[in-house]
C-alpha cells in the first residue's frame, strides 16, 4: 500500500508542469473594424448635427460646412480640412471642431482628432457624437479606460447605434467584464448586423464566460463566410479544446498550418494536443519546427514543450528538445534570465534523474535555490531528491519552506503525506492528506487513497 518514490515523483510532475497550453483568450482585435464598410457608414453619418441635443449651427458655421461638403463631394479631403482649419470660427465652434476632428481621424491623425473632439466637448459638454468619436479615437490608441466614460455618456445622451455599443463591448472585454461585453456586442448587432467584429466579440465573450459550445457555433457561422481566416480557425480550436474535443481542435490547427498561417507559438500548442492524444512523433515534429524556425517560438513556449514532454515521461524526446533550446542562439539571451533558467534547470534535473544521475540533478536544483532561495518549485523538487537519498527530514524541511507560499500548499501537503505513508506514520499522513482534500474537494482519486491509508491505522 505504501506509496513509492515513483508515485511521489509522478505527483510532482503533474504539479510542476501541467497547464493549459492553447493560447489564452485575448480581447477581440479591433483593427479590422476601421476597414469595414459598416464602420465607414456609421462614422461618416456623424457629420450631421442633431439639433435636439447637440450644438446649434449658426449661419456662418453652416456656410463653412457647406463649403467643406463641396470639397468632400469632389473627393478633396485635404482641401476640406484646410477650409476648416483656416476658418476664424474654428476655435469657438463645437460643430467645426467636430467636423475637422472627423476628417483628421479618417486621415489617420489620431492625436489631432482627439484634441479636436476634446475641445468641442469643452465648449459643449453634451455633444453626444463628439463623446462617441472621441472614445473611438481613444480605442484606436488602445486607451480603452479613457474611452469608457465617453461611450457611457454618449449612451446616456441617447446613442443606440451599433458602433457605440460595439465599442463599449470591446472596452468591457478589455476590462475583463465578460457578461457586460456579451450584452453590448449583442445589442450592437441589432443595428450593425453586417459588422463581423461584433459577432466575433460575442463569441470571445462567450468563451470568457465558459460557454465554449455557443462560441464554437458562432465561430463556425463566421467561417462559412470567411473560410481563409486563420485567426477564427484558431479561435474555434480554443473552443473545441474547452469542450474536450481535441480531434476537432487538431483538425482546425492542422488546416491553419496547411494555409501556412500557423505561427511557431501555436505550432507548439498543436504539439501539446498531439501529445495528449498519444501521438508523440507528431508532437515532436511540431516542437522541433517551432523551435528551429527562422523566428522561433518564444522561449516560454519552448520551455512549455520541454516540460510537457517530461510530464508525459517522453525522456528521449525531452532530451532532444532540451538540446535544441540550449543550442539556440535565439534563446541564449532570454535563457540567462532567472525565471527562464530555473524552468530549464528544473526540467534538466528531472532528465538527470531519469539517467540515474540523481546527484547531478540535485546539484542543478541547488543552483536554482542559490539564485532564488524562495523558488518553491525548486524546494519541492529538491525535497524529493533528498527523500530519494534517504535524507527524509531534510526533505520535509524543504517542503515546509515551500508550503509558506499558499499556491503550493496543496501539493506540498500531498507529497509530505505520501512520505509519511512510506514511513508508516499513517495517522499523521491522514491528517495532512485530509487538509489537501479541504483544498481540493473534487479529487476523487485522493479521497480513495486517504480512505485506504486510514484503513491501515
Amino acid at each position: 500500500m505504501a506509496a513509492d518514490f515513483e508515485t511521489m515523483r509522478g505527483s510532482v510532475f503533474t504539479f510542476l508542469f501541467f497547464a493549459s497550453f492553447l493560447h489564452a483568450q485575448d480581447p477581440l482585435p479591433i483593427d479590422p473594424l476601421w476597414k469595414s464598410d459598416a464602420f465607414r457608414k456609421a462614422f461618416t453619418g456623424s457629420y450631421g448635427i442633431d439639433a435636439r441635443i447637440e450644438p446649434k449651427v449658426t449661419t456662418e458655421e453652416k456656410s463653412v460646412l457647406d463649403a467643406v461638403a463641396g470639397e468632400l463631394a469632389n473627393g478633396d479631403r485635404a482641401a476640406a480640412i484646410a477650409k476648416l482649419t483656416a476658418s476664424s470660427l474654428l476655435e469657438k465652434s463645437p460643430a467645426l471642431l467636430f467636423a475637422v476632428g472627423n476628417l483628421e481621424f479618417e486621415e489617420g491623425k489620431i492625436d489631432e482628432a482627439i484634441g479636436r473632439f476634446d475641445a468641442a466637448l469643452k465648449l459643449y459638454p453634451n455633444f453626444r457624437d463628439a463623446h462617441r468619436n472621441l472614445a473611438l479615437a481613444l480605442v484606436q490608441k488602445n486607451e480603452t479606460a479613457k474611452a469608457e466614460p465617453h461611450l457611457t455618456r454618449a449612451i446616456e445622451l441617447g446613442a443606440q447605434d451599433g458602433l457605440t455599443l460595439g465599442l463599449l463591448g470591446y472596452v468591457h472585454a478589455n476590462a475583463g467584464r465578460g457578461q457586460a461585453a456579451l450584452q453590448a456586442y449583442r445589442l450592437a448587432q441589432l443595428t450593425m448586423p453586417s459588422e463581423p467584429q461584433w459577432k466575433l466579440g460575442e463569441a470571445h465573450a462567450l468563451l470568457s464566460l465558459d460557454e465554449p459550445k455557443a462560441a464554437a457555433s458562432i465561430f463556425g457561422e463566421i467561417l462559412e463566410q470567411r473560410p481563409d481566416d486563420a485567426g477564427i480557425w484558431m479561435n474555434q480550436a480554443d473552443a473545441f479544446s474547452k469542450l474536450d474535443q481535441p480531434e476537432n481542435a487538431i483538425a482546425n490547427l492542422e488546416l491553419v498550418r496547411r494555409l501556412g498561417k500557423l505561427g511557431p507559438a501555436e505550432t507548439i500548442s498543436l504539439g501539446h494536443l498531439f501529445l495528449n492524444e498519444s501521438l508523440p512523433e507528431a508532437a515532436l515534429v511540431c516542437y522541433e519546427g517551432a523551435i528551429s524556425a527562422g523566428k522561433p517560438a518564444p522561449l516560454a513556449k519552448a520551455l512549455d514543450a520541454l516540460e510537457y514532454l517530461a510530464l508525459f515521461r517522453r525522456w528521449e524526446e525531452a532530451e532532444l528538445i532540451a538540446s535544441k533550446i540550449s543550442g539556440s542562439e535565439s534563446y541564449s539571451g532570454p535563457l540567462g534570465e532567472t525565471q527562464n533558467r530555473s524552468r530549464f534547470d528544473r526540467a534538466r534535473a528531472l532528465l538527470e534523474l531519469e539517467r540515474g544521475n540523481a546527484e547531478a540533478g540535485a546539484k542543478l536544483v541547488e543552483a536554482i535555490l542559490e539564485r532564488d532561495p524562495l523558488d518553491a518549485l525548486a524546494q519541492i523538487l529538491l525535497a524529493q531528491f533528498r527523500v530519494r537519498e534517504g535524507k527524509v527530514e531534510e526533505g520535509i524541511l524543504l517542503l515546509e519552506q515551500a508550503a509558506t507560499q499558499p499556491e503550493h500548499e496543496a501539493e506540498v501537503l500531498r507529497i509530505h503525506g505520501q512520505i509519511l505513508v512510506n514511513r508508516g506514520d499513517f495517522k499523521e499522513a491522514v491528517e495532512l492528506l485530509e487538509r489537501v482534500l479541504e483544498l481540493e474537494p473534487e479529487d476523487a482519486g485522493l479521497r480513495e487513497y486517504v480512505e485506504a491509508v486510514r484503513d491501515l491505522q
